[in-house]
């Protein structure tokens, strides 16, 4: 049997609020001021010191009926005369700023989405014909295995709508073979990847070291932008 729900204690910070109503009303105070008019008034082994009300009006101030001017200065918010309608007023408009703030804080946390210029600027993300590759170094010992495992971590619906094979012109044609063993389902169907590939186009372009060689292959199975 689970156990069932409790609330916390809170006696003590609602019977220092009391003390400052009773106290100063409305008006601004500190907490040495409530420290000061306690010992007035009461033993002073059953008054706190000024560190001690200072935590306890900050804590309660949190649920609203206590405004906190920091510097250990505080002033009611709502007396314990006013209405229930007062009372969930100023309860439902402190609600209101928690809940803005830990949605704030959830918000933060979450992995910002990268807009279309850092997209843009990603080397390893190349664009052709409006659609947006991830790009796929081949060497003469590239293999399936190794471009499917690839492919598997780094693929990402969000940010691609393929691979492009990418090659000095001398591997063009070890690459150019590898884009058919890609782009068989049956041999793919034997890797860890879930994605499947058809051929889009191929293409030679010069780049700073020479000439590169290009093989654009489509997913067809899972990217949403196919």
């Amino acid at each position: 049997m689970s156990p069932s729900r409790k609330r916390p204690d809170i006696e003590r910070i609602t019977n220092r609020y009391v003390d400052a109503w009773e106290n100063f009303g409305y008006e601004r105070f500190s907490a040495s001021d409530l420290e000061t008019e306690l010992l007035r008034a009461k033993d002073p082994e059953d008054v706190p010191d000024e560190s001690s009300i200072n935590q306890d009006l900050y804590r309660i101030s949190m649920l609203g009926v206590v405004e906190w001017y920091g510097d250990r200065e505080f002033k009611i918010a709502i007396s314990p005369d006013e209405n229930d309608s007062d009372w969930s007023e100023e309860m439902q408009e402190q609600t209101s700023w928690v809940r803005s703030e830990i949605d704030s804080r959830v918000e933060e946390r979450r992995e910002p989405e990268e807009t279309e210029s850092e997209l843009d600027n990603d080397p390893d993300i190349l664009q052709h014909d409006d659609q947006k590759y991830l790009s796929a170094f081949v060497g003469p010992s590239s293999d399936i295995d190794g471009q499917a495992r690839y492919y598997q971590a780094a693929l990402s619906p969000n940010k691609h709508d393929g691979v492009v094979l990418r090659s000095y012109q001398n591997v063009a044609k070890s690459t150019d073979e590898l884009a058919n063993e890609i782009t068989d389902d049956e041999k793919m169907d034997d890797t860890e990847c879930i994605y499947r590939f058809e051929a889009a186009d191929e293409q030679v372009v010069e780049v700073d070291d020479g000439l590169e060689y290009r093989v654009y292959l489509d997913e067809t199975r899972l990217l949403s932008s196919s």
